[in-house]
């Protein structure tokens, strides 16, 4: 008879399988950790972007009013509470109960949010496209011109040009 002192290998087997599932729901909690924490980081970011959207529909509101443009004015002004609602929303709500908003939102109204997806992208665009302008400037690089300014109007190697409809006038005469 033999006695066996030390685990048998389906014990060790079991043992790693539980030690690298272990290791695996660790590792997929510290991602989802890191990945709610930079949303909130972002969300707090946008939040406050829309926030200072908010503020400058107040200040074209106020001045609209000083013009005597009251009217232009209160639409303005309904904007700013709007996009203010935005920004606190966005501030307030965690980040599944946004998930779960924008797509009802999505399911509601596509239309809106494939606009609202379309200005977003245009608005990045445009910020990356500043942001490269900045950087270039600070480099002291400068951007190369686009094809438009090495275009020619006429061939240089013809001849001159002449311009023979007004009288009769021919300028290569």
């Amino acid at each position: 008879m033999t006695t066996q002192t030390g685990p048998t290998a389906r014990e060790q087997i079991r043992e790693m399988k539980e030690q690298v599932v272990g290791q695996a729901k660790n590792s997929l909690q510290q991602a989802r950790d890191r990945a709610t924490s930079s949303l909130g980081e972002s969300k707090a970011q946008l939040a406050d972007q829309i926030g200072a959207a908010a503020a400058a529909f107040r200040r074209i509101s106020e001045h609209l009013r000083a013009e005597s443009e009251a009217r232009i004015a209160g639409l303005t002004d309904s904007v700013a509470r709007q996009t203010d609602q935005v920004a606190t929303y966005l501030r307030k709500v965690n980040g599944q109960v946004l998930r779960r908003d924008l797509e009802s939102l999505a399911r509601r109204q596509p239309a809106l949010v494939i606009g609202g997806a379309l200005a977003l992208g245009l608005v990045g665009a445009r910020f990356l496209k500043s942001s490269e302008r900045e950087s270039n400037r600070g480099t002291g690089k400068r951007e190369s011109p686009g094809p438009e300014s090495h275009r020619r109007y006429g061939n240089a190697e013809s001849e001159p040009a002449t311009h023979s409809g007004m009288g009769g006038f021919d300028a290569g005469a």
